[in-house]
């Protein structure tokens, strides 16, 4: 990347402390630089509260140039019917013919389910032929490899068990999950991102496991069939926007990134700034990095701008239940107080319902046991621990980290 901007995080602070009105500024020369390096230019809309808001302030500093920029809607296929209705009505009032969703992919061949797709490599192991299906690095060549071992007489009885996806499935949600794993805590917790049998491949096979990852490599490995990933990020968020981008020609993206908001959002802007191109050229423009939250929220209600009714749902105290949205099915700070799952647990039961027995619990209650060390209640089965009332969500002493609760005892269900 070819860093235009660098900043310490001394001169962030100072730029985080300044008025609104200072910020706004800086952010509409930010805006007006882009509209003059970029030639065709894209906004990655998600319809939360910053994107809008950013949206909004492109609309009133480069009206005419607005008038030719591409809105790109990252639908993910689980996004609150709030946040969706909301960005679907926006989009036509402000953006009309400009205003595009992204589509999920969809499989080419058919995809062995993961019970499959360890029936098939236990054959291919007994048959003495692993080395036709890995790489000089040990590693599965492909997951749809294993189709080549797989007979028709097999084939007819994984349909009949409902263990295949069939061609031209989506590559939704609930694919990756599947394959790859639930999001669950932070991505930290999930280094390797790939297919779950992929995993297991790996780790029995290739000589070039990464030193230092020791204790999560033993995890996977007494917990052999544990799937916990956010590989879903990559297939239904950035894969299909970055298709959706190349289709139309766009060489520069608006996003309404905050600094704020992550460690690894703070250490981009540090590094690059507002306005940065790739190595292929592609130009990037986050000209509300320098914004808060509250900052947001203040623009949000001097300018009036509309914004999803996700943000104004209450719990029975009167408290906001969404300070950002996003998937409904995403555990990241699962670990916290009101998080998203806790959310979805309390407010959306069918939601929570069908997530979990879909197999989000089974995953929560064995990452629980893996990170405890106990295998104990791993061997318990977790779908009548759905029904258990008081569970760790409606704890009636709260600890700061949910996940204390299920290691002194308390199920997580």
């Amino acid at each position: 990347m070819k860093k235009q901007s660098i900043f310490k995080y001394a001169e962030l602070q100072e730029m985080q402390s300044w008025e609104l009105d200072k910020k706004i500024e800086k952010a509409r020369e930010v805006i007006i630089e882009t509209f003059k390096q970029g030639k065709k230019i894209a906004l990655a809309f998600s319809g939360g509260k910053d994107s809008t808001a950013l949206w909004h302030l492109i609309l009133t500093t480069c009206p005419e140039q607005a008038k030719d920029m591409v809105v790109i809607f990252g639908n993910t296929g689980v996004e609150y019917s709030e946040s969706l209705n909301f960005a679907r009505k926006i989009g036509k009032d402000w953006g009309g013919e400009n205003f595009h969703e992204t589509k999920l992919d969809r499989l080419k061949v058919p995809r062995l389910r993961y019970e499959a797709q360890k029936e098939v490599w236990s054959l291919i192991k007994e048959s003495g032929e692993v080395e036709k299906y890995l790489n000089k690095k040990g590693r599965l060549l492909s997951t749809d490899k294993l189709n080549e071992a797989v007979t028709p007489e097999m084939w007819e009885n994984f349909r009949s068990r409902k263990l295949i996806w069939e061609k031209g499935t989506l590559i939704s949600f609930w694919f990756i999950a599947e394959q790859y794993g639930f999001p669950i805590l932070g991505k930290d917790a999930t280094k390797l991102d790939a297919p779950r049998i992929n995993i297991n491949v790996f780790l029995e096979f290739s000589p070039e496991q990464s030193k230092g990852n020791d204790r999560y490599y033993e995890m996977l490995r007494k917990f052999p069939d544990m799937r916990i990933s956010h590989s879903c990020c990559n297939f239904i968020k950035e894969r299909p926007s970055q298709k959706l981008q190349k289709k139309l020609g766009c060489d520069t993206l608006f996003r309404g990134l905050l600094a704020s908001e992550s460690r690894r959002r703070t250490f981009t802007f540090l590094d690059y700034g507002f306005l940065y191109n790739t190595a292929d050229n592609y130009l990037y423009s986050n000209p509300l990095s320098i914004w808060t939250d509250v900052d947001v929220w203040d623009y949000i209600h001097k300018f009036d701008v509309p914004y999803a009714a996700l943000y104004d749902l209450t719990d029975e105290g009167g408290k906001k239940l969404f300070e950002r949205n996003g998937c409904y099915v995403c555990g990241t700070g699962l670990a916290y107080e009101r998080n998203n799952i806790e959310i979805l647990r309390k407010h959306y039961p069918q939601k929570w319902t069908a997530l979990m027995k879909y197999g989000m619990a089974r995953e929560m209650k064995t990452f629980a046991c893996a990170i405890s060390d106990d295998i104990k209640l791993n061997a318990l089965e977790h779908d009548w621990l759905l029904d258990m009332r008081p569970c760790a969500f409606d704890r009636l002493t709260p600890r700061k980290n949910i996940l204390e609760d299920l290691q002194y005892g308390t199920l997580l269900f």
